[in-house]
């Protein structure tokens, strides 16, 4: 798995020196290092998950759109990977664009939020502000709104959701 991140970096920058070191840095930073010198096809999806951001990552790209880069990830990789693309973002100007169908990791984790639907942008501004329960019941077809828990987190408090049989919009 450690040639594939070696691959990736060779085609942002020529060979250098300190490309060894460089992969094994974004592999610590994953929280991955110790499958360096596994095959990449032995790996689950959310391991290669993870190498797939090391490789984007380990380019020092300006801009990262990711789709769903949390889908196969459990909890913990999920915040780490959050936590990881906020300091990035804000160590080095990053712009990062994430698809996310996890409202609560958006209302924690994004500045800023566009909301989609039936191909027309139906919101777009601070997630805090824009998830607004008359939203929530037009786009999602929940009865819900924005509550903020006792750590200060904010969360969709959802108290029920539109009859049954109606075909999904938004899915």
């Amino acid at each position: 798995m450690l040639e594939t991140l070696l691959a990736a970096r060779r085609v942002a920058h020529p060979a250098q020196a300190d490309d060894i070191p460089a992969a094994l840095h974004w592999l610590e930073r994953m929280g991955i290092e110790a499958l360096a010198l596994r095959p990449l096809n032995t790996l689950s999806g959310g391991q290669r998950q993870l190498v797939g951001l090391a490789q984007a990552l380990s380019r020092h790209p300006r801009a990262l759109l990711l789709d769903e880069p949390l889908s196969a990830l459990d909890p913990h990789y999920q915040y780490r990977m959050l936590d990881l693309l906020r300091e990035e973002t804000a160590r080095s100007g990053l712009v990062c664009i994430l698809v996310l169908h996890d409202l609560n990791q958006a209302l924690n984790w994004c500045e800023t939020a566009c909301i989609l639907h039936e191909g027309t942008v139906r919101a777009f501004g601070s997630p805090r502000t824009i998830l607004t329960p008359a939203l929530l019941r037009d786009v999602y077809r929940i009865h819900a709104c924005v509550d903020t828990g006792a750590q200060g987190q904010d969360f969709i408090s959802v108290q029920g959701v539109e009859a049954a049989g109606q075909v999904p919009q938004n899915v």
